[in-house]
């Protein structure tokens, strides 16, 4: 089957994110997957995406559409269509219309900000045949429409790239904090910072490094980490950017600060994860994984007080060999990998395939 992924630019994010880790489990499961989307001027997923065998079309462009991806469209001749249901939606609009496709619109958020032309929810349900999400109230939101529209459950595969690894060493413990750097998900990093000399104190050898892309963020976190790092005559706060590949981060890592899907990389990892956006979740366990999950790891949270997170922080390194720790990373990464495997996910889309058949043969 060829798949054709509509994405509004290629830059690393949660959409680009997880055409890649969905595209490459097609991919293995025989299906010729390509990605179409704009180039953005910026360091985006186009390489590991062409690593996985998927055909990349992709150019400089003011609009979403334009008569070149027109022309690949109708060359590559897609049997299904992927999109999310924003700024790609338009895009994907276009292909249907000339090719005929069914599209799949995945939505990664709840169904909010539809009052844009095109991607209202009278568009996604005109032009979508089905919609997928794995969040329970993102499932309940789209059943609710109404709509006539299939909804199926479609997970994310964590196992395609990452995989569980032994914890490393207390020694130069290294704090990760995980995800893009938008406004909702930097109060935590920020509230860190600002209490690096406690941190200091409790945890002598620290390093904190901050992986994630974010404009005049990165750059105002990356002047703070060159203050801090003077201030304190060691290079001990490293803001690294946005990265295609995180896997040695998370390896490297003695515990993980992020929400949403960083969470769930780095908890399938086996690393000590803090669920953390504008509010946090504390540490990731057995007893809290379902909340986790429905909260997409902090996504979701209202913002709340940070004044706890030290406190956290510090009582992960202090139990930090405890064999019980130890147990509950194994269990979170067990029923992690079980939900949202390779295997999982592409018996979904099969699914989504067959419901997308079935209401065309009804309409019909």
């Amino acid at each position: 089957m060829r798949i054709l992924f509509c994405s509004d630019a290629l830059t690393i994010d949660g959409v680009t994110s997880y055409i890649l880790n969905v595209g490459a489990a097609l991919r293995r499961a025989g299906h010729d997957v390509c990605v179409l989307g704009r180039w953005a001027g910026v360091k985006g997923f186009q390489a590991r995406y062409r690593q996985e065998g998927f055909t990349v079309i992709t150019c400089p462009s003011v609009s979403v559409g334009n008569p070149y991806f027109d022309f690949r469209a109708k060359r590559f001749r897609p049997d299904v269509i992927m999109t999310d249901p924003r700024r790609s939606f338009p895009l994907a609009t276009r292909i249907k219309l000339l090719t005929g496709a069914p599209v799949i619109t995945y939505f990664l958020d709840p169904v909010e900000k539809t009052d844009r032309p095109g991607r209202d929810i009278a568009s996604l349900v005109k032009f979508s045949n089905v919609f997928t999400a794995f969040e329970p109230d993102t499932l309940r939101q789209l059943h609710g429409l109404g709509s006539g529209v299939p909804v199926v459950k479609m997970t994310r595969p964590l196992d395609i790239f990452f995989s569980p690894s032994e914890l490393p060493e207390r020694e130069e413990f290294s704090i990760l904090c995980f995800g893009r750097l938008s406004r909702y998900k930097t109060p935590g990093i920020f509230h860190m910072l600002d209490n690096i000399s406690l941190i200091q104190e409790h945890i002598p050898d620290f390093r904190i490094t901050i992986l994630g892309g974010g404009g005049w963020r990165l750059c105002k976190i990356k002047l703070l980490a060159h203050r801090l790092n003077r201030a304190m005559g060691r290079e001990c706060v490293i803001a690294v950017g946005a990265q295609d590949d995180p896997r040695k981060y998370i390896e490297a890592a003695n515990v993980v600060f992020a929400s949403a899907t960083s969470a769930m990389e780095a908890g399938y990892s086996l690393r000590p994860v803090v669920g953390m956006c504008s509010g946090y979740m504390g540490l990731l366990t057995p007893a809290n994984l379902d909340e986790g999950i429905k909260s997409y790891f902090s996504e979701r949270y209202a913002p709340k007080d940070f004044t706890p997170l030290i406190g956290e922080l510090f009582g992960i390194y202090d139990r930090y060999n405890d064999s019980w720790l130890v147990e509950d990373l194994r269990e979170v990464s067990r029923r992690l990998g079980e939900e949202f495997s390779e295997s999982e996910c592409v018996r979904n889309f099969e699914e989504a395939i067959r419901a997308s058949v079935s209401l065309r043969t009804l309409r019909c």
